[in-house]
């Protein structure tokens, strides 16, 4: 009676180990969906960042040109300044416009950067879940290895 007792105790141990390393598996599985959906996050994240420090290097770009232009165009203006002078006043908005743009476009890839930066943050610490839970899974199943074997020697 003392065996068949101790043998339902064991096997009730068993369930109870096993439930415990399903529930780390399933833990592990929504932290590792979690990692993933932030490393897609961080990924758009970084695909914006990059967008962004592209279309600043085109508004740069077109700010120079303009530049090149607003010079040519005043050149021009010296030799007849009235004529030219609704030209100038035109370029000088331009610049304006496009220096709007461009800090416009920095205040962006800045916020996009911090955004980028907290993902990662984010990612380290799921990573880090991620991995004691995988440790406590190997727990779990040595436990239950060596309770099997315990009872394969019974």
């Amino acid at each position: 009676m003392a065996g068949l007792n101790s043998l339902e105790a064991v096997k009730r141990k068993i369930q109870a180990l096993q439930q415990q390393a399903d529930e780390a598996e399933d833990r592990a599985q929504g932290l590792q969906r979690e990692l993933d959906g932030e490393r897609e996050r961080r990924e758009k994240a970084e695909g914006d960042v990059a967008a962004l420090n592209r279309r600043i290097q085109l508004v740069e770009e077109e700010l120079d040109r303009a530049q090149e232009r607003l010079a040519t165009a005043l050149q021009k203006l010296e030799a007849a300044s009235e004529k030219y002078s609704e030209k100038e006043d035109k370029y000088e908005e331009e610049i304006k416009l496009l220096s709007d743009k461009l800090k416009e476009a920095e205040t962006r890839a800045e916020f996009a950067e911090r955004t980028v930066a907290k993902l990662e943050k984010t990612i380290d610490d799921l990573e880090e879940k991620l991995a004691q839970a995988k440790e406590e899974n190997v727990g779990l199943h040595q436990t239950l290895d060596q309770t099997l074997n315990e009872l394969n020697c019974i």
